[in-house]
């Protein structure tokens, strides 16, 4: 039986929103809402809609996120922060102590950032707030704390939150949120071990993994005909974890031993884009290798139905980072 939205409210804490290379946070608002829950996402910064997903249109989520990013130029950041100020006032006018709380807060006060993050939290009232990835969990607290909010708190780990900053931030770093968090998602057993590792409350710890609609990946059996082109295909961010550019020394040692015909194809953006480009030329396997940016979900999968093969590789960065 459905939830009754008017007694069951979710705020969803994230980083980004949209982004092309989360779908899945696109797909648990949908799929909540069509169990009948409220969900209202609150995001850090504001994503592009190019490549995102047709199930974020579908369900009108830009009407249903706000925005707690806080302007670059200080001119535009001080005549923007002027009317958040009235508003901070005419709610309650000693919130604007706890925010300008310089000694406490430091420099996530005096930039002006926690104005920006607290506004749009004043008179909304959720039964849980879920945050995704622990750096924004972190975030929340500042403002769950200014607020004096007292929703339960359940937070999603997806990587590098919890193998990255393990090794980057102070051991302490997660203090806060082993207190006050309720339940952990993570992403394998593996994980599960790591994270409860470095004190989090095992009992507390839910492995979850990003999961698919199988619906929506028809099966389609692959025979490969005589003198046929194997196709390849990957999906991915370009960072470091993903081992895109070991994918690529890979096709290129295939090339060298085996006369068998064959493409690959990979899609994707992100920071080593220039560096990934750059490799295929230095490998001499720009013939063979074509890089398709990124892509609709949907198109994706349509995609997967001319491949033969799905590759994913996976590997520790340098700075920890991982699955």
């Amino acid at each position: 039986m459905p939830v009754n939205s008017n007694k069951f409210k979710i705020a969803f804490i994230v980083g980004v929103f949209p982004a092309v290379s989360e779908t899945f946070i696109i797909n648990q608002v949908a799929d909540l809402q069509e169990r009948g829950i409220d969900v209202e996402i609150f995001s850090f910064k504001r994503g592009g809609k190019e490549g995102i997903s047709r199930r974020f249109f579908e369900y009108n989520m830009a009407e249903k996120v706000k925005y707690l990013e806080m302007p670059q130029n200080k001119f535009k950041r001080i005549f923007l922060a002027l009317p958040k100020i009235f508003q901070v006032l005419f709610y309650n006018p000693f919130l604007i102590f706890k925010i300008f709380n310089i000694k406490k807060y430091g420099r996530n006060s005096w930039s002006l950032k926690l104005l920006f993050w607290v506004t749009p939290f004043l008179g909304t009232k959720f039964d849980l707030a879920h945050c995704h990835f622990g750096r924004m969990a972190n975030r929340y607290l500042i403002i769950r704390e200014i607020l004096q909010s007292n929703e339960k708190l359940i937070t999603s780990f997806y990587g590098f939150d919890v193998s990255m900053l393990f090794k980057q931030k102070p051991a302490d770093y997660y203090d806060k949120l082993k207190k006050i968090c309720s339940l952990y998602f993570v992403m394998s057993s593996n994980m599960k071990d790591r994270v409860a590792a470095h004190g989090f409350s095992e009992k507390k710890i839910k492995v979850l993994p990003v999961s698919i609609n199988v619906s929506e990946y028809p099966y389609q059996e692959r025979n490969l005909k005589k003198d046929e082109t194997i196709n390849i295909f990957s999906v991915g961010r370009f960072v470091e974890k993903k081992g895109f550019d070991d994918l690529l020394r890979a096709i290129a040692i295939v090339k060298e031993k085996t006369q068998k015909a064959f493409r690959v194809f990979i899609v994707g953006g992100g920071p080593l884009e220039k560096d990934l480009h750059k490799l295929v030329e230095d490998l001499k396997i720009t013939d063979i290798v074509e890089y398709k940016g990124y892509m609709k979900i949907e198109k994706i999968i349509k995609y997967f139905l001319k491949m033969h093969l799905f590759v994913q590789p996976s590997k520790t960065a340098k700075d920890g980072d991982m699955e």
